[in-house]
């Protein structure tokens, strides 16, 4: 026994340490033993031991185990109560390679080292690698995070510093063991008071590094990639990551533990997790060729798509020239990838468009003589540094503001919200397709497939997407009383009363409540998956709960407002409900476009009133930097039933409409004529009002903050254009002029139209997503340098939206050109 408990009589005990052999041999009886008799210990002092923490009972779920009540819920959204750690760091410790050389102990096993050869040139191989780590300091701090560099011993791979602390921001420190005796020499008790002062790490030191002694290893943020927020450690199995102490630390540390075993192209194990593996904010990457095991392998992809990752697969080659080798850090004025120019070159274009749509800027600095002869390269280099944090009551950490802000419809998206159809759309059939407000019936398995398909790419481009029904669950955990007041807000008191609140599901606030096919006592909200409409996003971080103009559209936006009063992570952002609560108002979100932070426009259409978009002037006037509200009256019709339908952003100042719509009204009055004319001849009573694009051609009006007169304009694009909002027109179909008559090309564009061509949602300035099947509209785009995404969306077309209509977005960054 290397570990020795001895108790008296007086109830005290002395633990001297932790049975090595208990968790090497998983022996339950011993170990758990060894605990209870260290849990009578006064005082308790073993820094050899671990310290269990008390878990707060978060009442979130669904979890993945017993530790993942640490994590953000299935939302991914920050959580009110247990935040425990950020995953980017503002701050890293960096030691000097002063006695850098090739380490014949650590080449044993590291197939990424090679010799440096004979030791007359290793005043040479100093300074060259003194001048690479030189320039990866600067270039860091020049991107605006702060380094703080520590003098070297002497020793051969004490430039890698990440192996043998790590910091957290629960204000503990731990230290691990190394494999081999020269990198335990690199602890120094000098930089751990230091780190521990200056981060005010005030927790018992978590030290693990006397299991060398038992010839195990666990070497840090080498050996452990983590993913903090969501409490999950990923393990490459090897010589220095021993799994039963891997286990141990997760145990103690309160994450969930991802372990699997790899092998190289010899089919040796890789010696370290962070050369073939690496997991930012809103992406991962992984070698996925060097874990053998299927199961295994779907263990980490499985976990990686839990916490909504973007994946970027890297190849074995790529890995071998250290692509996966990096961090994400936080600067001064975002976050920044920090990689190796071997790295970041070994990438395609694609992998590097990814990586850039995840952070705001990329460090790619030139370390080849450290990666050739030390066999690591950035990532290793660098060693995070996490100040201690309280535990917030409520988000304290994450201001409303930071996951609420759209200053406009281009910015980069981050967060947006969603909800993927279901069950709900069963209920439309032949007969109730004028009742739910769509013009066919679904296919429900392709709809989910092709909806699914759209939110992948939203997480492709870097977005964090969170589901309506995610939120609805989340919430009905909190308790009895969060559920009744959640049924309450969107049923009412009285069907409560009558009904077993207990024998409800949330999933029933959304597919309705039947007792039998067709029998609906609450009806089914078909059209949620458009969830631009029942609420959104103004400048200053402020959310809107919009008045749909049917009832049923109207019990969306009570749903949507009982989530935002009701989950941990959104009650503390700025909601106005005033709009909702007008009965004299109409107003629906796809007629609302935020086209820089000081101006929104409004659409005055067959689902939005003029009360409307004057209640929401007035409130953006007194509580947002909103200076400018622009009314924008268009047809009251079914195929332009919103703004959104018509006209929308693909960059900043470029806008994507209808040809001809604005500045030409009478071609649709003679398309409307001519229709009418078909339509007679062929014995159908189906009538264009062709008066109504004479007498009321679109126009717009704007309204000022501090002015009492508004300015009208009859040429709506020519007024958006003299007051600075768009500066240049993209046309559905192609470019103005470009078919042998203005009316043919109308025409055309009637028909995309009605597919939702207009409709295209921006992912990022000039990136944006559309149905594939506008095949005009989309090349048109695409010969306009505008990056189209294309989607295959047949069923989802059916619904009569498009790509905006799809989405409540939350937060967009400003992109450079704002």
């Amino acid at each position: 026994l290397v570990g020795v408990v001895v108790r008296n009589d007086t109830e005290r005990a002395v633990v001297m340490a932790w049975p090595p052999f208990a968790a090497r041999l998983r022996c339950a009886a011993v170990s758990a033993s060894w605990r209870r008799l260290a849990a009578r210990a006064t005082p308790r002092i073993s820094t050899t031991a671990p310290r269990l923490l008390k878990q707060p009972a978060l009442p979130f779920g669904p979890v993945i185990s017993a530790r993942r009540h640490f994590t953000d819920g299935v939302t991914g959204l920050p959580r009110a109560e247990g935040v425990w750690e950020d995953q980017v760091a503002d701050c890293v410790l960096m030691v000097d390679p002063s006695g850098f050389r090739s380490n014949e102990e650590t080449l044993q096993d590291n197939k990424f080292m090679a010799a440096s050869g004979n030791n007359e040139i290793h005043d040479e191989l100093s300074g060259i690698v003194m001048a690479e780590w030189s320039q990866l300091v600067a270039s860091l701090q020049e991107a605006g995070v702060k380094v703080e560099t520590v003098k070297g011993q002497g020793l051969p791979d004490e430039v890698f510093p990440n192996n043998w602390f790590s910091t957290h921001s629960d204000g503990r420190l731990v230290l691990y063991p190394m494999k081999v005796p020269s990198r335990s020499k690199e602890i120094r008790t000098d930089v751990i008071d230091n780190i521990r002062s200056k981060l005010g790490l005030e927790q018992p030191i978590y030290d693990l590094s006397s299991w060398t002694k038992s010839g195990v290893a666990l070497e840090g943020t080498g050996s452990l990639v983590l993913d903090r927020p969501n409490r999950v450690a990923y393990v490459a199995l090897s010589k220095r990551a021993d799994k039963n102490l891997a286990e141990l630390w997760a145990q103690e540390m309160g994450y969930h533990l991802v372990a699997f075993r790899t092998a190289d192209r010899s089919g040796e194990e890789i010696y370290h997790t962070n050369v073939l593996m690496s997991v930012g904010v809103n992406f991962a990457m992984l070698c996925t060729e060097v874990i053998p095991d299927q199961k295994e392998l779907q263990s980490v992809l499985d976990s990686l798509k839990r916490t909504h990752k973007v994946m970027v697969p890297v190849t074995m080659a790529q890995m071998e020239n250290f692509a996966c080798n990096c961090i994400q850090l936080r600067s001064s004025t975002g976050t920044v990838l920090a990689i190796s120019e071997a790295g970041w070159t070994a990438l395609d274009k694609t992998q590097q468009g990814i990586l850039k749509s995840c952070v705001d800027s990329v460090v790619a600095a030139p370390v080849p003589t450290l990666e050739k002869i030390g066999g690591g390269s950035v990532r290793c280099m660098v060693a995070e540094l996490f100040a201690a944090k309280t535990q917030p009551n409520e988000l304290a950490e994450v201001r409303s503001r930071d996951l609420c802000s759209v200053e406009s419809e281009h910015g980069r998206l981050e967060l947006v919200i969603v909800h993927e159809p279901g069950l709900e759309v069963d209920a439309v059939m032949p007969w109730t397709l004028d009742t739910m407000k769509v013009d066919e019936c679904f296919n429900r398995v392709d709809l989910k497939n092709q909806h699914r398909r759209f939110t992948n790419l939203l997480k492709s481009r870097g977005a964090q997407v969170v589901h309506v029904r995610d939120l609805l669950v989340e919430v009905s955990h909190l308790g009895e009383d969060a559920r009744r007041q959640l049924f309450e807000a969107a049923w009412g008191k009285e069907f409560l009363s009558s009904h077993n609140l207990a024998a409800l599901n949330v999933d029933q606030l959304i597919t309705g409540f039947s007792r039998d096919c067709l029998q609906f006592e609450q009806p089914p909200l078909m059209n949620l998956f458009f969830m631009r409409d029942p609420l959104f996003c103004v400048p200053g971080g402020w959310v809107v709960v919009s008045r749909p103009f049917y009832p049923i559209r109207q019990q969306e936006s009570k749903i949507l407002r009982a989530i935002f009063q009701l989950h941990p992570s959104l009650r503390s952002v700025n909601v106005y409900e005033g709009l909702a609560d007008d009965p004299e108002v109409n107003i629906e979100g796809g007629d609302v476009l935020v086209a820089d932070p000081e101006t929104v426009l409004v659409g005055i259409s067959q689902r939005t009133n003029e009360r409307g978009a004057d209640r929401l002037a007035e409130f953006l006037f007194k509580q947002t930097p909103v200076k400018r509200v622009v009314k924008v009256f268009i047809p009251k019709q079914r195929a332009f039933m919103h703004l959104d339908t018509l006209f929308t952003f693909v960059d900043r100042g470029t806008v994507l409409t209808m040809p001809y719509f604005w500045s030409r009204p009478e071609v649709y009055a003679e398309v409307a004529r001519r229709s009418n004319m078909l339509n007679e001849k062929m014995g159908s009573d189906q009538r264009q009002n062709v008066e109504d694009w004479v007498q009321e051609p679109p126009r717009i009006e704007l309204l000022t903050k501090g002015s009492a007169e508004s300015k009208k304009y009859k040429h709506a694009m020519s007024g958006l254009q003299a007051e600075g909002i768009i500066e240049k027109a993209l046309f559905v179909c192609g470019a103005e002029g470009s078919w042998p008559s203005p009316e043919a090309h109308a025409a055309a564009a009637l028909t995309e139209q009605w597919n939702d061509a207009a409709n295209v949602f921006c992912l990022s300035p000039g990136t944006v997503v559309a149905y594939k099947w506008c095949t005009r509209t989309v090349a048109h785009l695409q010969d306009n340098g505008v990056d189209v995404l294309e989607l295959d969306g047949v069923e989802l077309m059916k619904g009569r939206g498009g790509a905006r209509c799809m989405t409540f977005p939350m937060r967009r960054s400003l992109s450079l050109e704002a």
